[in-house]
């Protein structure tokens, strides 16, 4: 080594710039092979690449800022000492050799000489030297490569050692069930052959598992049990729509299997077409799931899998060269994803959207949003493939032709479902076309005292599955969630009161800590339990852990849960046929059904719905009618279509828009006049400043007047800034009009004491449905601090306006829905503060998950804002502020905590067990083995830990990839 070194200072015609990347040299298979351990005691892991040593355009080292995210702890030990390096590019004496991080990461050459090079590369060296060693456009271009592939190789490196599991055997066979697994294991873009070139990459070992690359399969079987599909996924998965890339929907009943079949579909775009995927979710909690079920797909196939929903995910996405994404996102987040792609030209980068639950297309709110989404796919006609999935569409038929896509149905279930209603104390079953047939006469031989407290036997229906299997309860509201639950507590015979009683014990000292009510804590015990969106996140998290593991055999719910978490049971009983007040429908009936029996959970399912001798008839008709066809309710919002249309330059004029809402399911669905809804929607926007109009080219006489002006057909309408704010938030004109207001009545005297007037201008106008008690928020007025007191001055909400609240005196001055906002504004300040979500919601008189919701909803509309103020210059100041705003109020957690919580599923409990356990960081996780970390963490199952990990080393890489991409960006900068 010494000589190497010495060779090159006599040299003094080598350019310093090549001598920074004299590594190379040490990176020659020749050189790999000999023995010598001082070598690598002075090269970091990221140099050692196979080159050759002839080759003299060198390349800088690793940029400092790769170094310090591997090793970020601001002390002198390394962060990352258990993470090996990768199998397949060093022989394993050399992996022996450099275990230690300390000292792959931190060379042993002198620093000062290392700050001299560095210091001496002034731009005219950059130039005039390199343009002496190449002085020709071929040479020139030689080492721009070289450059990029040196870049390319560190990242690499960085990521091998991310991907790796530890040496010793035990711990490969910890992150798998079955040993050949692992053995499938070895990334195979990193096996070299004898000439020096790469083998076995993915595109070599396609069509041994439906396409996917043969190891595929063996992660099906270890991540979830699945060693065979079904006969109809096969066939699905070979149809002509999919093998010719042609757009597909297939409906088949809940719990049939559908969302493997797009897991497959999605694993063979970004493995084997090399494009990027978005997978459209209905909620959140359905997003967070399913990134943590693909991550350790990700993490072994060499994928990403980004997060879309609430305040997370990149608008634009990070553009990426050497890997590709599967983004998860909730219908609002995809529609904000595909409007940036549309306005940067990178649509083309996505390959295939899978929508799940396209049914929501005729849901109120959400529909219309769906709609344009779908509409403004493929309006832009960049090719994508779009596959949808739904079990509850009644008119396959024209949602097919709206999206210009082949139907593939079949009615499939791999676990038998009995369904059955209770007209008195007789149990019927339903046939298929809704006939009703006496099954059994119920006697559970109740007491007096039972009969009334239970005349419809819901407990002996519930004991009659319990404990040995699982049963839910759907009830039409929460308070009848919660009655329900305290009688089945009072019914249950001993043997379910002493099942698994010390894991319930747990359970009910968790909850306590969550500041759950005494009532569900209390009901635990007995295994019974209460599920809706009164409770916070945690709390819900936590039962449907129980629940899942048999700790609780009982939760009764709303029928929320039936569409947004995945909770099988043996036997479902519906307790009335009634969402809320209205009357069920039969989509709402198909999805709590279908919870009842799952493969591999039950063997059987049955559902009883009980109905009064009065409500029969109508719940016949209901059975019978089959299910209702969806209807468009983007009639309403079109406006919000055609100002995009107009903004990412789709469609600019009023014949081009006039085509746009053509492609809209609206069109397909239903008799509508689009030419006068398109003109509507024009004069609408013209009107309220988000659209004005150029002059036209042509005679064409054919006008629609708005107001003052005429806008003709190939009049050419462009978007003010306002509306292009609108649409780069992602909002509704009316929001965006709003947020202006308050952001330019804020600018001129803001409260910046701390931080209740910033979470103000980000509070929900609709202020989520709160309306406060004015004698309450009286007393909470006399206990405001400083900040407080001068924020609600400059809102207008004075002394003067506090004693008319507690008099119950009108309020003139103030508005009520800025009395209501600051009530709201006031909760998120305490959460701010980082009080818990309980004592915030016995605070306000809300419930839990009211406060929950109004966190989130805050924190996307803080990720929006911040949007919305970088197309408004003079709103700059507000972008800084707001960029800040929205991570922190993603969990209002405290920091400590705030990165794990980051994690897929990870919420405030769950962080607080890790940070105890000794994991405080994402990157402990990532490296963390199995059996300590299932040793460490109560109640964290082997599967659960090992998606954990996945999970972990997953966010690691996208954060490597991020780095790669902005070191890309540059290297284009650069270009000659």
């Amino acid at each position: 080594m010494y000589s190497i070194r010495k060779s090159m200072k006599e040299n003094s015609s080598t350019p310093k710039r090549r001598r920074l990347g004299m590594s190379k040299n040490l990176r020659s298979p020749e050189f790999l092979n000999k023995k010598n351990p001082d070598v690598f005691s002075v090269c970091s892991p990221i140099s050692l690449r196979v080159l050759k040593q002839t080759e003299r355009c060198e390349s800088p080292p690793l940029p400092c800022n790769q170094i310090e995210y591997l090793c970020d702890s601001g002390n002198n030990s390394s962060t990352c000492s258990e993470i090996p390096c990768s199998p397949g590019v060093l022989n394993s004496s050399v992996v022996r050799e450099i275990e230690n991080w300390d000292s792959l990461l931190v060379t042993k050459v002198s620093t000062t000489q290392n700050l001299a090079e560095i210091e001496d590369i002034s731009d005219d060296m950059f130039y005039s030297r390199l343009e002496q060693s190449c002085n020709d456009e071929i040479l020139t271009s030689r080492c721009e490569q070289h450059f990029r592939e040196n870049i390319e190789e560190t990242f690499a490196a960085v990521n091998d050692s991310i991907y790796q599991k530890v040496q010793d055997q035990e711990a490969k066979d910890s992150l798998f069930e079955t040993k050949d697994s692992f053995l499938l294991d070895i990334k195979e873009t990193c096996i070299i052959n004898e000439n020096g070139k790469v083998k076995g990459t993915m595109s070599d070992n396609v069509d041994n598992f439906y396409g996917l690359p043969v190891k595929t399969k063996s992660f099906f079987k270890s991540y979830r049990n699945i060693e065979k599909f079904y006969d109809w996924q096969e066939e699905c998965l070979n149809l002509d729509a999919i093998r010719e890339r042609r757009n597909l929907i297939y409906a088949l009943p809940t719990s049939g299997g559908k969302t493997l079949v797009a897991e497959v579909l999605m694993l063979r775009e970004v493995l084997n077409n090399k494009k990027n995927v978005l997978f459209i979710l209905p909620f959140v909690a359905i997003v967070q799931e399913k990134i943590w079920a693909l991550s350790p797909f990700a993490v072994n196939l060499d994928f990403l899998v980004e997060e879309y929903a609430a305040g997370k995910g990149n608008i634009p996405p990070k553009k990426r060269r050497s890997k590709h994404s599967i983004y998860i996102a909730t219908i609002e987040k995809g529609l904000a994803l595909v409007r940036s792609l549309i306005e940067l030209g990178r649509l083309s980068e996505i390959g295939l959207m899978v929508v799940d639950e396209l049914h929501l297309i005729g849901e109120a709110g959400r529909g219309a949003t769906l709609e344009t989404l779908l509409s403004t796919v493929l309006f832009a006609n960049q090719g994508i493939q779009i596959v949808g999935m739904s079990a509850t569409i009644g008119n396959l038929p024209e949602v097919a032709r709206f999206l210009r896509a082949d139907i593939f149905q079949r009615d499939f279930r791999p676990v038998t479902l009995d369904e059955y209603v209770k007209l008195g104390s007789t149990l019927y079953k339903i046939s298929a076309g809704g006939e009703a047939e006496p099954e059994r006469e119920l006697n559970f031989n109740y007491t007096s005292a039972a009969s009334t407290l239970d005349p419809d036997c819901v407990g002996g229906l519930v004991s009659e599955v319990v404990p040995s299997s699982s049963c839910l309860v759907f009830c039409p509201t929460k308070r009848n969630c919660e009655n329900v639950a305290n009688l089945l507590c009072k019914l249950q015979r001993k043997e379910m009161a002493l099942h698994r009683t010390a894991e319930r014990q747990s359970l009910e000292a968790a909850l306590k800590a969550e500041g759950a009510a005494p009532a569900l804590a209390r009901s635990v015990r007995y295994g019974v339990a209460y599920h809706h969106s009164g409770l916070a996140s945690d709390e819900r998290t936590l039962l449907e852990q129980a629940f899942r593991s048999g700790v609780i055999s009982v939760v009764c719910c709303t029928s929320t849960l039936a569409a947004g978490v995945n909770l099988p049971a043996r036997r479902v009983i519906i307790r009335a046929p009634r969402v809320g007040r209205g009357f069920l429908a039969l989509g709402a009936y198909r999805q709590m059904c279908g919870r009842a029996g799952r493969a591999g959970v039950t063997d059987t399912g049955e559902s009883i719905i009980i109905c009064s001798a009065a409500d029969w008839p109508e719940l016949q008709s209901v059975l019978r009618n089959g299910l209702p066809p969806v209807v468009s309710c983007l009639t309403d919002a079109c406006c919000g279509l055609v100002l995009s249309g107009v903004a990412l330059q789709l469609a600019d004029t009023r014949s081009e828009l006039r085509e746009l809402l053509k492609t809209t399911f609206m069109a397909t669905s239903s008799e509508v006049d689009i030419k006068k809804i398109c003109d509507d929607s024009i004069r609408s926007l013209i009107q309220t400043g988000a659209l004005d109009v150029g002059q036209h080219k042509s005679n064409d006489e054919s006008h629609t007047a708005a107001g003052q002006r005429i806008v003709y057909s190939d009049s050419k309408l462009t978007v003010s800034k306002l509306g292009r704010a609108a649409i780069k938030g992602c909002m509704e004109l009316s929001v965006a009009k709003q947020m202006l207001q308050d952001l330019e009545s804020a600018s001129r005297g803001l409260v910046l004491m701390g931080s209740l007037h910033l979470l103000y201008l980000v509070t929900p106008h609709d202020a989520a449905g709160v309306r406060p008690d004015y004698r309450h928020y009286y007393s909470l007025y006399c206990n405001l601090d400083e900040d407080a007191v001068q924020t609600a001055k400059i809102l207008g909400i004075t002394e003067m306006n506090a004693i008319r609240m507690m008099t119950g005196k009108p309020i003139t001055n103030v508005s009520e829905k800025v009395l209501c906002r600051f009530y709201v504004a006031l909760m998120l300040y305490d959460l701010w503060k980082q009080a818990p979500f309980h004592a915030v919601a016995d605070k306000y008189c809300v419930s839990r998950g009211i406060v929950q919701t109004v966190m989130a909803s805050a924190a996307a509309l803080a990720s929006s804002a911040t949007r919305f103020c970088e197309e408004l210059e003079h709103l700059w100041t507000f972008r800084a502020l707001f960029s800040e705003l929205s991570p922190r109020l993603a969990h209002c957690a405290a920091p400590e905590l705030s990165q794990l919580m980051e994690l897929p599923a990870v919420k405030k409990a769950r962080a607080l067990q890790l940070m105890r356990a000794g994991f405080k960081r994402v990157e402990d996780l990532a490296k963390a083995s199995l059996d300590h970390l299932t040793a460490s963490v109560a109640h964290l199952s082997r599967s659960a830990a090992t998606h954990l990990v996945s999970a972990a080393r997953m966010m690691l890489i996208e954060k490597v990839e991020n780095l790669r991409a902005e070191a890309e960006d540059v290297m284009e900068e650069l270009k000659v």
